[in-house]
């Protein structure tokens, strides 16, 4: 269904968001907390300027429509009004031409009253001969004069008009003048009736305040439908670039935490070789303290000077082993030390 134009003139925010609606709107999408909705209005500074703008120049166009068409129907209807004020006019002025032909029509009777003359009387029948006259100059009455007439017309106009004669040609001249003159009038009085009843019949026929509705009507909604359209298109632009994001992010993350199980991997594999090395180590010493020489019991324990040196010389070689011995281990000790500390960190680090 059309979005009434003029609900639109009245309330302007009733087709579109505008600026201060999406302000409370994003507002409020912020507030709400854990929402996945986005709302259209936060997602770009210009956006409901934009909208705004676009709004405007839809509703000016719409309105452009109506009010041409409203101004071109306007403008019939002060036409029809000022046809039907001519038309009244003209009836009022064919009344009144009326009333003067039946003024002059009285004073006919009042002229023969006065000059005492009778309709059977010589003097008015030569006055309808006078009229018939008159007649026959008017080549579109088809009134002809015999022989006889034009013979005895001659006469009277030879032996001149009477007094009577000429004041009731005159009444005749005013009364043609002023019943043509109704005639006329009445005719443009018809002739308006007949515009107005096609200029009516014309209108019923194009209705152009209705068309003109629906177009401004389809205007505002197309408007409406491509404003909302871009504010979905830009709402799920936004909700892309969100999400593309995100995966990178966890993408990211999931190369460190795969470059972090590399590194205690190894450090598991040093650690486990040290400690292969410590044991072997300690195994070593210990075969070198089971290689030292015992005194049998009751044997002899006099040796030379030779032998003894000799003794003391294996006896220094055989701690300077163990000495080596117990160096390489504590060497090894502190490097295990070292992983285990790392490893420590290593597991607070994947914690984290």
């Amino acid at each position: 269904m059309a979005i009434s134009i003029f609900a639109a003139a009245n309330n302007k925010d009733g087709l579109f968001v505008t600026s201060r609606h999406a302000a409370e709107n994003n507002k409020d999408a912020k507030n709400a907390k854990g929402s996945k909705n986005v709302f259209a209005g936060g997602l770009n500074v210009n956006n409901n300027n934009n909208i705004e703008l676009k709004r405007k120049l839809a509703y000016k166009r719409a309105m452009k429509i109506l009010t041409d068409t409203f101004a071109s129907e306007q403008k019939i209807d002060n036409n029809i009004e000022g046809l039907k004020a001519q038309q009244e006019q003209l009836k009022n002025e064919t009344l009144e031409d009326k009333k003067t032909i039946k003024g002059i029509q009285d004073s006919r009777t009042q002229v023969m009253e006065a000059y005492g003359v009778t309709e059977d009387s010589k003097e008015n029948k030569e006055l309808e001969l006078l009229r018939k006259e008159r007649q026959a100059n008017d080549p579109f009455s088809g009134v002809e004069l015999t022989d006889s007439e034009k013979e005895q017309l001659a006469s009277i106009h030879k032996n001149g008009l009477t007094g009577y004669q000429k004041d009731m040609l005159e009444l005749d001249d005013k009364e043609d003048f002023y019943r043509q003159r109704a005639t006329q009038k009445a005719s443009a009085a018809n002739a308006i009736s007949g515009a107005i009843s096609d200029i009516e019949l014309e209108r019923l026929k194009t209705h152009p305040v209705a068309d003109a509705t629906k177009e401004a009507d389809a205007i505002m909604e197309a408007a409406n439908k491509e404003l909302i359209g871009g504010l979905w298109a830009e709402a799920k632009d936004h909700i892309d670039e969100k999400m593309e994001e995100a995966m990178e992010k966890a993408e990211k993350e999931a190369e460190e935490k795969e470059e972090e199980e590399k590194k205690a991997a190894e450090r598991k594999k040093e650690k486990l070789e040290l400690e292969k090395r410590i044991a072997e180590t300690k195994q070593a010493a210990s075969n070198i303290a089971d290689t030292e020489p015992e005194t049998p019991a009751g044997a002899d324990t006099t040796v030379s000077v030779s032998e003894t040196q000799d003794i003391i010389e294996k006896s220094s070689d055989s701690n300077t082993q163990a000495s080596k011995a117990e160096k390489e281990i504590q060497k090894l000790v502190e490097e295990l030390n070292l992983i285990m500390e790392d490893l420590k960190g290593t597991k607070v680090d994947m914690n984290i």
